[in-house]
């Protein structure tokens, strides 16, 4: 098993690359994320006929991103990010679930995710707890 320190990002907790089937569990996960989110919802009449078929998305931060450009350092390349880190996997509270089920899944822009990773995960996870209430109100 792969330590902490080793596990690139965007790979699962024991440094596996993501399958393609989780590729696309998350992304349909963030599209139906998108398409039931109010504000999205009405400004999605102005959206490209790539938003609409789900080529592109939002990302939590408000990143567009493309489904073709999964693993790319490019303007619109983004990662499968584990919302509760990696590293502070003892603490995930899912019942029996593994930090790597889709629960626990987003798709995020590739420097997102980077800048992360740098930073105090707390800081990030803060950042989200606020864009979900946000999201709800």
């Amino acid at each position: 098993m792969m330590t902490t320190q080793t596990r690139h990002r965007g790979t699962q907790s024991d440094g596996r690359a993501f399958s393609e089937e989780h590729k696309k569990a998350v992304w349909e996960k963030a599209q139906r994320a998108m398409e039931t989110h109010p504000l999205l919802t009405a400004a999605c009449q102005f959206f490209s006929k790539e938003f609409k078929e789900g080529t592109y998305l939002l990302d939590d931060y408000g990143h567009v991103i493309c489904k073709e450009e999964y693993g790319k350092k490019t303007k619109h390349g983004w990662e499968v990010d584990h919302v509760h880190a990696v590293e502070k996997k003892e603490t995930y509270s899912a019942g029996s679930k593994s930090i790597d089920e889709l629960d626990n899944l987003r798709v995020l822009h590739w420097e997102s995710n980077e800048r992360k990773g740098q930073n105090d995960s707390r800081i990030y996870e803060l950042e989200y707890e606020y864009m979900i209430l946000n999201k709800s109100a």
